[in-house]
């Protein structure tokens, strides 16, 4: 089943999108080969002790997961934004993702998950898409066209989407945020969104099936640089003499903590 009626269309888009798809893997196995393994030593230890992790090589490998995972969620987060903007009519990515729909400019804030806009940042976010907005009324203040914000959820926790104007309203505990109380935005979630910015439901159907994309040499570079970092770190805890459990881990980021530290009060005193 195609997703478009042009079938042109569809290809084209197929095309861009595969495009940017590999781009995103070739920063992926940048990544794994540039991976230095004291990346792996800025976590919460207490975590991975109580999940049970005891020896360091277990540790390196929980580690380089959950280093991997952030690092993939940011990079994503970015390859959708130039997709959208790609594929979609009237949408720019200039950094910051702007459409227009229905004679209305919208400034959007592309989020990954719905519980972001939990955090304790999003207001900030707001405040950011409501200077977006003065920017551009201020740029069309001749033309008079609406210019609105919306906040758009790539995948949704939800099992419906949401298409729905929400306004802002500080708690009552949190009163530095009532500047923007009646801050109106629209938020879309899921398959809303995606027929939103790009007439689709889905954007997976532009990149399957996922088995016609080559993934070997993502697949050897990832496996390479968890060996190779956990080797690292085995190495650097001989070096101090230090166990090969989670104890010497943090015994060994205590060492390189002290040693940062000794560097920039030397770097004071000499000022």
């Amino acid at each position: 089943m195609r997703i478009y009626d042009d079938e042109k269309q569809e290809l084209a888009r197929k095309a861009k999108t595969r495009a940017l798809m590999l781009e995103y893997v070739d920063n992926r196995i940048n990544f794994y080969r540039n991976l230095k393994y004291d990346k792996l030593l800025v976590k919460d230890f207490a975590i991975f002790a109580l999940r049970g992790v005891s020896t360091a090589e277990d540790y390196a490998r929980e580690a380089f997961h959950a280093v991997e995972s952030s690092s993939e969620e940011t990079v994503m987060g970015s390859t959708w934004q130039r997709i959208i903007a790609a594929i979609s009519d009237d949408t720019i990515d200039t950094g910051d993702l702007t459409a227009t729909r229905d004679d209305t400019v919208y400034v959007i804030e592309l989020k990954a998950q719905d519980n972001t806009t939990n955090s304790s940042s999003f207001p900030g976010e707001l405040r950011g898409l409501r200077q977006r907005m003065n920017e551009i009324e201020g740029r069309r203040r001749a033309s008079k066209q609406k210019v609105a914000a919306a906040l758009c959820i790539t995948r949704s926790t939800r099992k419906t989407s949401v298409d729905e104007w929400r306004e802002f309203q500080a708690s009552d505990v949190v009163r530095e945020n009532s500047d923007l109380n009646g801050f109106k935005y629209r938020y879309l979630s899921g398959t809303a969104m995606w027929q939103f910015l790009c007439g689709i439901d889905s954007p997976y159907g532009l990149i399957r099936p996922f088995d016609q994309i080559n993934t070997d040499e993502i697949r050897e570079a990832r496996e390479n640089s968890l060996e190779r970092v956990t080797r690292e770190l085995i190495a650097d805890l001989d070096k101090y003499h230090l166990g090969h459990d989670v104890e010497g881990v943090v015994e060994l980021s205590d060492i390189f903590k002290s040693e940062a530290e000794r560097k920039r009060r030397a770097r004071l005193n000499k000022k």
